[in-house]
């Protein structure tokens, strides 16, 4: 038996839309500051801007998927297709970091002549840019418990690490003339991808293996609920993130006076709730409480 309840419905999101068209706008800008100067780091950070403005298609994609009614066939809606979709934009930033890293190492053993105040000027640009994009998927209400907008925001984080090393790179070669910054700087932009595309992709794995949140001590739960008068035993307990962010848990609760079942049960919910967890099913079952030190033993 359980609380009835209703599955969240999903937006796609204007500050997704709005991120993507202002990062598209100074990708190309970008991409031919790169070509002009020769810079890799700026080449590297403008592909890096793409890939952000694929990640941000498919974020947006993704959210409009998921706003798409629950049904028959689909009681749990649509909603981790914006799991699927913060996957494939880990993998993403991985496949970016090979690209990177394989040109840095080329350019290692004769790195070219390139332009350090075009550099610098379209580094500054991007960051700027950059950081107006974060403020937009940080002010959203879904950047904290929506991993698909996070994980669009990780790969804006990305690149705004890269301006920054773009950034470094033109003044020292301004300053000194030392090429050589340029491809070691791109080495720090493809050890900034990888961690971000691991952070990303250890999430939405264990979300979509339905692992218990990290935050979340099944055995506490269990400890609060033994201490509920007339449960004897609680058993088969999963905990798990819902596509919507809510946490949900089922379990099977022995009782020792099965008739009082809806007290109980308003208890279950309201012990639950303090671990916040929203979404709870739990099955009743007969049960004898031998005494109060072997509850739950």
């Amino acid at each position: 038996m359980s609380h009835d309840h209703v599955h969240q419905s999903y937006s796609g999101g204007s500050h997704l839309n709005a991120a993507l068209a202002l990062t598209a706008l100074f990708a190309v800008v970008e991409l031919v500051g790169g070509l002009i100067s020769g810079s890799l780091a700026l080449l590297a950070d403008a592909g890096h801007m793409f890939s952000d403005v694929a990640a941000l298609a498919i974020a947006s994609i993704a959210a409009y998927i998921a706003g798409k009614p629950a049904h028959r066939g689909m009681t749990y809606g649509y909603g981790r297709a914006k799991i699927i979709a913060a996957q494939i934009n880990g993998l993403a930033l991985w496949f970016l970091a090979g690209w990177i890293a394989w040109e840095a190492v080329g350019r290692l053993t004769s790195p070219p002549e390139v332009d350090g105040s075009i550099m610098f000027i379209i580094a500054l640009v991007g960051l700027v840019v950059n950081l107006v994009v974060l403020r937009i998927l940080h002010g959203s209400d879904e950047h904290h418990s929506d991993i698909n907008t996070s994980a669009a925001y990780w790969h804006v984080l990305g690149d705004t690490l890269g301006s920054v090393a773009a950034i470094v790179g033109g003044s020292v070669i301004l300053l000194t003339g030392w090429m050589m910054i340029d491809p070691l700087l791109s080495f720090v932009v493809t050890g900034l991808l990888i961690w971000g595309g691991w952070r990303v992709i250890r999430q939405t794995t264990a979300e979509i293996m339905e692992a218990v949140p990290e935050h979340i001590r099944v055995e506490k739960i269990k400890e609060s609920i033994c201490q509920l008068s007339n449960v004897c035993d609680i058993h088969h307990i999963h905990v798990w993130k819902l596509p919507s962010g809510e946490l949900a848990i089922s379990a099977h609760v022995e009782c020792e006076d099965i008739s009082r079942w809806s007290n109980i049960l308003a208890e279950l919910q309201g012990c639950v709730l303090n671990f916040g967890i929203t979404h709870a099913t739990f099955q009743p079952e007969e049960g004898q409480c031998i005494s109060v030190e072997s509850t739950c033993h």
